[in-house]
């Protein structure tokens, strides 16, 4: 049974775990490789015990950031893997998801895959803002098949060059990637990062960043805007998670869009909601979504 939509505490703390080695991993980047082909880089014994320690679930997260910052961070890659049947090139010292992918060597936010695959299907429409690495958006399209539609969307420079070309190793036709953020009108922000081990992090709102060291200038543009440039007609599912600009990335397309093409079903992350300048899961909740699931850190809304 569906649950009514319910106010995310203001003060909802952000769990502690690797998601949040802002410090620690603050270590020179491995340059950037878009041009060697998938497979060549791939790991070596001593990398991938290094990392798998590195993410063991039974060591404190205390102790995972200390053996990353004396022993795994040695290995900085990149490294090729194979994981959930996809293709991708794993940066660890930088991305959590990476670090996940080559120690775990499982996809993820597993929890949150769980909870929706049982939307995926062939033909499906997935938007993806905040793609990171392009994990869900990979995840989704291998589902959805080639008949499929993705679009993900993903600002930070260097992240979008890695999602680019985990996209173009799983040689799969069915995604879109747009290098930019999502907000209520077209022009460029900063985006803010922290400079350390999960740029995943990186964010339009300071003060989500952690302790800032960098920031880029990047382009915005409103969703119903790059929606409408696609083509698409509808949305199956919609998957945000855009560290605290959850609210000025998503409602204005609610505004600017026909009710037809509002999403069948949202995947939003509420770790961050006391960034939030209006409560997310209220105003959806009046727009007609109900709680559909939920996870540690994420909130299924479903219409």
């Amino acid at each position: 049974m569906k649950k009514p939509v319910t106010k995310v505490p203001a003060n909802r703390p952000r769990p502690r775990s690797d998601r949040q080695a802002h410090d620690d991993m603050a270590t020179p980047r491995p340059p950037l490789d878009t041009t060697t082909p998938f497979g060549r880089r791939r790991p070596g014994i001593a990398a991938t015990a290094a990392w798998r320690l590195a993410t063991a679930g039974l060591l404190s997260p205390s102790a995972r950031r200390l053996v990353r910052k004396r022993l795994a961070g040695r290995f900085s890659g990149p490294f090729d893997v194979q994981v959930a049947g996809l293709k991708l090139r794993a940066y660890p010292t930088e991305n959590r998801d990476d670090r996940v992918l080559l120690g775990r060597a499982t996809m993820p936010e597993p929890a949150e895959l769980a909870l929706i695959a049982p939307r995926f299907g062939p033909g499906m429409v997935f938007v993806d803002i905040g793609a990171n690495v392009g994990t869900y958006a990979l995840f989704v399209a291998k589902a959805a098949g080639p008949s499929g539609r993705v679009l993900a969307f993903e600002p930070h420079p260097r992240t979008f060059a890695k999602l680019a070309f985990n996209v173009a190793a799983n040689d799969n036709g069915a995604i879109v990637a747009r290098n930019l953020a999502i907000a209520e009108t077209a022009g460029t922000m900063t985006l803010h990062s922290d400079g350390g081990g999960n740029i995943g992090h990186a964010s339009l709102l300071a003060e989500a960043a952690g302790t800032v060291r960098a920031g880029h200038e990047v382009a915005v543009r409103p969703l119903a805007a790059e929606i409408a440039d696609q083509g698409l007609t509808r949305i199956d599912l919609l998957k945000i998670d855009v560290e605290g600009f959850e609210d000025r990335a998503l409602l204005p397309f609610f505004d600017q869009a026909e009710p037809s093409l509002w999403p069948a079903a949202i995947l939003i992350e509420t770790v961050l909601s006391r960034l939030w300048r209006t409560d997310c899961l209220a105003v959806l909740a009046h727009r007609g979504y109900v709680v559909a699931g939920e996870t540690a850190e994420n909130v299924l809304l479903a219409r």
